[in-house]
């Protein structure tokens, strides 16, 4: 994690994938806990369920999201305040509210720039800036990839598709960004190594899409149900948990691969792994 120190500014990046049920938000905690034992992590809860805002914190703040979303909207500099968890981590709380957003006419035109200054407002304050999105493609997800450096996307053997995969693709290239956006490839969430059909997925996703898909699988595992239904991190427990060791491999991969893969080079890879079939 050493050579990620020589960065200036924070690594924006959004755990995100249109399907649900794949573990974004037990992603985006695992990976916050992991980074926020060397570094200094923000965490942004885009989704109005809010799961990963009760999972971090049982308060009610008055700053989230929203209320810093209505601000900007009203042409107000919001005090950006983020909630601290502890020294190295830090949230801004989602709001079931942030559903509204998406109507908003003003929003819809200058949500883009709505969420450049308010990353560009807290960035230089941290190494790490993790966003979980909801699972809609809509313009709050459009307005922060515009942003954003990076995408790591958790999927299932259970429902994964090549097919779903290149559409994701597609739908976030027709995005409108200011930079290239890096996709820091795709992992295996839930999953079952003894289980022959989970095998025979990830065996056809390596074929077909090649670096795309990381190394580390996470596994089906009772804490992580466990600890999503008390609110929690894998790492809460006082037990060693094979499932937490998957997730902090799971982050030195991820750290290792920034800087990789933008998003042409993945649909360009996935175009010549389709060429040579």
């Amino acid at each position: 994690m050493d050579a990620f120190k020589q960065n200036e500014m924070s690594h924006t990046l959004a755990v995100y994938n249109f399907k649900g049920g794949v573990g974004k938000t037990s992603t985006t905690l695992s990976l916050a806990h992991s980074w926020a034992r060397s570094f200094k992590v923000l965490v942004i809860d885009c989704d109005p369920q809010a799961n990963l805002t009760q999972a971090l914190t049982s308060q009610e703040h008055s700053t989230n999201l929203f209320t810093i979303t209505k601000k900007f909207l009203h042409n107000e500099q919001p005090s950006i305040q983020p909630v601290e968890i502890h020294p190295y981590l830090y949230l801004i709380p989602g709001d079931y509210r942030m559903a509204e957003i998406e109507s908003n006419t003003q929003f819809i035109s200058f949500g883009h720039i709505i969420f450049y200054k308010l990353l560009s407002a807290i960035r230089h304050n941290y190494d790490f800036i993790i966003l979980d999105f909801p699972t809609h493609f809509g313009v709050t997800v459009k307005s922060f990839i515009a942003n954003i450096n990076s995408i790591l996307i958790p999927a299932t053997a259970g429902s994964f598709s090549i097919s779903g995969f290149k559409k994701l693709l597609s739908y976030l290239s027709d995005v409108d960004k200011d930079k290239p956006l890096e996709i820091l490839g795709i992992f295996f969430n839930q999953y079952r190594k003894n289980t022959l059909y989970h095998q025979k997925v990830v065996r056809e996703a390596e074929q077909e899409l090649g670096s795309l898909i990381l190394d580390q699988r996470i596994r089906e595992s009772i804490r992580v149900s466990e600890a999503n239904g008390r609110n929690e991190s894998v790492y809460a427990f006082t037990d060693q948990s094979a499932v937490a060791e998957d997730f902090l491999k799971l982050s030195e991969e991820v750290i290792s691969r920034l800087n990789r893969i933008n998003l042409n080079e993945a649909i360009s890879s996935v175009a010549e792994q389709e060429a040579k079939g």
